[in-house]
């Protein structure tokens, strides 16, 4: 009787190639994941540098409309009172009408509502970000420094760390018409009719108490 040994399979490199499998997806798997983590870190860095400019051009259009408040109260002050109208004229004082030009050196407008015929009404930095406001006239029959109509383009741009740009555009309405402007009047002066209560002995002067100490 023939005997037959059974043919013996060499199994010594199986368990290699396993582990070489396993290290192979484990690798591809934590490469992955840091790829993830490393985008989401940049995601969130940029969300963040981005929100920063946008507050920094926020800040910048309520810095400038602060800063108009007043001017445009007292530039339009006696207009108002012989029962004219407000106009921005004084916000505009250095705006051009230089549109920018093509090859052959013909003006180039670029619609209304851009910075052609603009000027730089402030330039200031919060917290690490520069941001700039510019005034200019919108298409109303007037010159870049002859407002028409009572109304006027803003737009602020803020600029921050990795490039970061927010830009707000905003139009500003000076509808105080046909009327006089005037500030506050109690305790102008002493006496009943001039002081907030006829006992008011004097007039006002200092308002350092009101204010608070610098």
């Amino acid at each position: 009787m023939q005997k037959t040994n059974p043919i013996r399979h060499n199994e010594n490199g199986s368990v290699v190639f396993v582990a070489l499998a396993m290290l192979a997806i484990l690798t591809i798997i934590g490469f992955s994941a840091s790829n993830t983590a490393t985008m989401e870190m940049h995601m969130s860095t940029n969300t963040l540098l981005y929100e920063r400019a946008f507050y920094a051009a926020e800040s910048g259009m309520e810095h400038a409309v602060g800063l108009l408040r007043i001017p445009f109260v007292q530039q339009n002050t006696a207009s108002l009172a012989s029962g004219g109208s407000a106009d921005w004229d004084f916000a505009l004082v250095g705006a051009t009408d230089n549109f920018p030009t093509d090859a052959g050196g013909n003006p180039v407008p670029d619609g209304v509502g851009d910075f052609e015929g603009g000027v730089i009404w402030l330039a200031s930095e919060i917290d690490g970000i520069s941001y700039s406001v510019t005034l200019w006239n919108n298409n109303d029959g007037g010159s870049p420094t002859d407002d028409a109509d009572g109304f006027i383009f803003a737009r602020s741009v803020a600029v921050g760390a990795r490039g970061a740009v927010c830009r707000i555009e905003t139009m500003l309405n000076g509808n105080a018409t046909a009327q006089a402007t005037t500030g506050y009047t109690a305790q102008e002066g002493a006496g009943s009719g001039k002081s907030y209560t006829s006992n008011d002995s004097r007039a006002m002067s200092d308002f350092t108490d009101q204010l608070g100490s610098p």
